[in-house]
């Protein structure tokens, strides 16, 4: 133990002493361009905001004079200096990350080759698999609990999403010149890596122009090409090989892990996802799949020159090898020059149908000419050709690339990821009246929807296309998407698409509409509700239940192998009721809605709607997991995968391979915790909890939605106007154009305003008025410890509200509180929100039994206190900046340089602070 704990120390210096050599080089390279007297003001900056963290007035208010006394042309080379900074330390921690991963994974492999016992590492696949072991679970279990694996994680785009692709295409190759150079290289300030920060320094972060969905989609596709393409197959032998080494004869099944998408197809709030930029999506997807796929049988090809002089060949193998070389000109030209390889023969005709086919396009193609080759045809010639050289000598060979290229159409498929469908229920409610001619529709009673829609459900047909073209645009937008479904499904294959998600279910009308709108389509998508608010929470389980009993639902259920698709919003439910409420509602949901459905033998797919931020259902993907695992009954989750995050977890393939096994870890345990039968939940907890939800509801109701003037005080207090008008995602703030409620405003936005003011108000606001309640009773500061050592839930629940709070800073939050224009409401507002936010702090203290917050994670809270200092002049140079904006008469290259400072101090925050929205 001390020699490990004396090797992470030497590690941990060594990561100093790399953070320390790329900040010498960051200043030389600014002295270098911008000259010495800018780099002065950048130490005087961060010395001034040292000052003002230990306590220093005076610093504060000299860092804001300095700040004010800036040019836009100043501030912008200020804020790229800090921004810049923080790109270098995030890239420098994560080849910290990197190198301790390998490290660990090769001496577990090491050890292993050499005969030895080796722990492998914690949270990883062969971790839960040895854990599963010692708790008791036989063979034929296990192959159960696999059998039933199934991790689908949901990539969307993201409307507050920084970076350009440009940035991380050069961040990643910055990266790997890190890895490729010793501490000892990178403190002599290697020319490679000085010209990586000189083109850094001088390419733009902003767009030229607000990305377009098809943009975000191709950014989305960039992980897939750069990282998750060649992760899977690794990701799958890691199972095989510890059921292998654990549990000899288990079968780890072909597909366990797989992807979806939204981009391109979520077209709540978004007048941007047209039918068109559907088809184009979808036609994007697949063409990635089969570039990649065609890579590996260009390779595989070349790999497998077995000749029919060396080894034996099956008859069905020769057929078709004979087919394929009378398929086209080119083809008879690689049979003339490979005439007795049949492997390459078959597999070079595979791939050229293949390009042949990637660019069809969705709208051009005729309804009769479906395309030749699917995920289920090419697996086939895989498999054939992997079942002939199992029996014969060259079954060596059915492993490595072949192997590879199998596991690539098991998980990806032609489409790289299913292509989910999204629309709020009002456009749908407001379709459904116009194609049933019922204007009053959406006035009537839900017994009454419920009774009309049965009986036009009876007699409906598909629509033909004149009557489509007739309909209103806002019917078209709806109907419209859903035809092109079907002819992706015909053209494509179903893999093509995922689910049809509605967002704001509140009744089985809501379901039945979609039900009318695909019957009007001819398609057919299974159909997942979606509950976000409170009320629909809470309502979730009744509406299931009469869902599942409704006659008009038995033959999607019949469709479906009675299979249902359960989504729920962490994001919507954290602004609608606040951090502590939202949490349990959340949590008796899950347990409420798995009891409807084995009550109407039901199998269930919970679809977590998590962000990356705490407030949105963030944190720890294995313990997040762990702190509920009811849900995993039936072995499936589906979870989205936010645009924010996928920038932190799926550039590199080290950390994307520790984030999935992570994943996989969880639901592994989870799903045997839920089928063994998780014990109850003490009465008293429960009573603790809905004494606690109750007083954090009403703190949070009296603060953001019984307060007119709240939301005025949050548009003035932070960036959120600023950061709508700046390029960074295709989605509007706001679902409906002119709205400004907090019904109709995006969560993301909300959080990310707030993260970068650094109030990070949806991340704990209520939750210390919530423990108070309960700490103020006899005995409560002996039950809520209790709680926090014993509970998952609970104790998952307070220590992301740790970071949250950590990460929060309200000496920063305060000079945001200083644009508020109005005096009494922003003294009244700030007394209540620091009032909490200190009542927070005392009460978590109080329940976790620690000295200070993040006792209990030394080395991530020095993390952030070392940050802060870089941080803080960013804050001072965005609330300046929106000062300058806010003031009316701004020349028009004072404007666009205001602008350009503050997108960059958006990106530098964001980037010290690892959290956007």
């Amino acid at each position: 133990m001390a020699v490990t704990t004396h090797h992470a120390l030497d590690q941990h210096a060594k990561l100093r002493a790399e953070i320390r050599s790329l900040g010498a080089t960051l200043g030389q390279t600014i002295a270098m361009l911008e000259g010495p007297r800018t780099l002065e003001l950048v130490e005087s900056l961060r010395t001034l905001a040292k000052s003002s963290r230990a306590g220093d007035a005076a610093a504060a208010r000299e860092l804001a004079q300095a700040v004010g006394r800036l040019t836009p042309a100043e501030a912008f080379n200020q804020a790229m200096a800090f921004t810049l900074y923080f790109e270098l330390v995030n890239l420098a921690e994560e080849n910290f990350r990197i190198r301790l991963l390998r490290e660990r994974n090769q001496r577990h492999r090491s050890a292993l080759a050499a005969g030895h016992a080796s722990d492998p590492m914690r949270e990883s696949i062969e971790s839960a698999i040895i854990e599963l072991k010692q708790a008791g679970v036989s063979g034929q279990k296990m192959q159960k609990l696999v059998r039933q694996l199934g991790i689908e994680l949901v990539f969307t785009a993201h409307p507050t999403e920084s970076k350009r692709r440009t940035m991380l295409e050069k961040l990643s190759t910055l990266a790997g010149i890190l890895r490729a150079h010793t501490l000892e290289e990178i403190q002599h300030a290697p020319d490679d890596v000085r010209r990586e920060i000189v083109s850094l320094w001088l390419t733009d972060r902003s767009r030229t122009e607000r990305p377009e969905v098809a943009d975000e989609a191709r950014t989305g596709l960039w992980y897939f090409d750069r990282t998750l393409y060649q992760l899977l197959p690794r990701l799958q032998a890691d199972l095989q090989e510890a059921l292998n080494r654990h549990y000899p004869g288990v079968r780890a099944p072909n597909r366990w892990l797989s992807f979806g998408s939204w981009i391109g197809g979520d077209r709540d709030g978004n007048p941007g996802v047209t039918a068109e930029v559907t088809a184009q999506v979808l036609r994007m997807n697949r063409r990635m799949a089969v570039k990649k796929l065609a890579d590996l049988l260009y390779r595989l090809a070349g790999s497998l020159t077995v000749s029919d002089r060396r080894a034996r060949f099956s008859p069905a193998i020769r057929r078709l090898a004979e087919q394929c070389r009378a398929s086209s000109s080119l083809m008879a030209t690689v049979g003339q020059r490979y005439p007795r390889e049949p492997y390459r023969i078959i597999l070079s005709s595979l791939r050229e149908r293949l390009l042949a086919q990637a660019d069809a396009d969705l709208l051009e193609l005729s309804e009769g000419d479906p395309l030749r080759e699917t995920t289920a045809t090419v697996r086939a010639v895989l498999a054939q050709i992997e079942a002939d050289l199992l029996h014969d000598r060259g079954a060596p060979l059915a492993n490595g690339e072949l192997r590879d290229a199998i596991a690539c159409v098991d998980v990806f498929g032609l489409s790289t990821a299913r292509l989910d469908l999204r629309q709020h229920s009002g456009p749908h409610a407001r379709a459904v009246a116009e194609l049933l001619e019922r204007p009053d529709y959406e006035q009537l009673s839900e017994e009454e929807k419920q009774g009309l829609l049965a009986v036009a459900l009876r007699t409906a047909e598909i629509l033909p296309a004149g009557r489509v073209a007739a309909l209103s645009p806002a019917t078209r937008t709806v109907i419209e998407p859903l035809r092109l479904a079907l002819r992706a499904q015909q053209q494509y294959g179903v893999d093509a698409l995922g689910i049809y998600i509605i967002s704001m279910t509140n009744g089985v009308s809501d379901l039945m509409e979609v039900m009318l709108l695909q019957k009007l389509a001819g398609v057919h998508l299974p159909i997942a509700p979606l509950f976000e608010t409170l009320d629909d929470l809470t309502n979730a389980p009744s509406i299931l239940s009469a869902l599942f009993s409704h006659p008009a639902y038995a033959g999607e259920l019949a469709r479906n192998r009675r299979h249902q698709h359960v989504m729920l919003g962490y994001s919507d439910s954290n602004k609608d009721c606040g951090y502590l409420t939202a949490n349990w509602a959340l949590f008796q949901a899950q347990d409420a809605i798995m009891r409807v459905c084995r009550q109407h033998k039901m199998r269930v797919t919970l679809f977590h709607g998590r962000g990356g931020s705490i407030a949105r259902g963030g944190g720890p993907a294995a313990k997040a997991i762990l702190a509920q695992p009811v849900g995993l009954k039936d072995g499936g989750i589906r979870v989205t995968e936010q645009g924010e995050v996928l920038s932190t977890r799926y550039h590199d393939p080290d950390l994307a391979h520790r984030v999935l096994e992570q994943m996989a870890y969880g639901v592994l345990l989870g799903s045997n915790e839920a089928q063994r039968g998780s014990q109850r939940v003490p009465m008293r907890w429960l009573k603790a909890m809905e004494q606690m939800s109750a007083a954090a509801l009403a703190a949070y109701k009296a603060c953001v939605h019984e307060d007119p003037e709240f939301l005025t005080f949050w548009r003035q207090a932070s960036p959120i106007d600023e950061i709508s008008e700046l390029n960074f995602g295709s989605r509007p703030t706001y679902r409906r154009t002119g709205s400004v409620s907090v019904a109709d405003l995006r969560a993301i936005p909300w959080v990310f305003s707030w993260m970068q003011s650094r109030f990070n108000f949806p991340g704990w606001y209520g939750l210390g008025s919530g423990l108070h309640a309960v700490l103020a009773r006899k005995g409560g500061a002996k039950l809520l410890h209790e709680m926090y050592q014993r509970w998952p839930f609970f104790q998952t629940m307070i220590d992301n509200a740790q970071l949250t709070l950590c990460k929060a800073d309200m000496s920063i939050a305060r000079v945001y509180a200083g644009l508020v224009e109005d005096e009494a409401l922003r003294e009244r507002v700030w007394s209540r929100l620091s009032h909490e936010f200190h009542l927070t702090e005392k009460t978590m203290l109080a329940v976790t039994g620690q000295a200070q917050l993040l006792e209990n994670e030394p080395v991530l809270a020095k993390s952030i206190k070392l940050r802060n200092p870089y941080v803080d002049p960013l804050n001072y140079l965005q609330v300046e900046m929106i000062k300058r904006r806010r003031v009316r008469r701004v020349s028009k290259p004072d404007r666009e340089g205001i602008r350009a400072v503050l997108e960059l101090t958006v990106n530098g925050i964001a980037g010290g602070l690892k959290n956007t929205g």
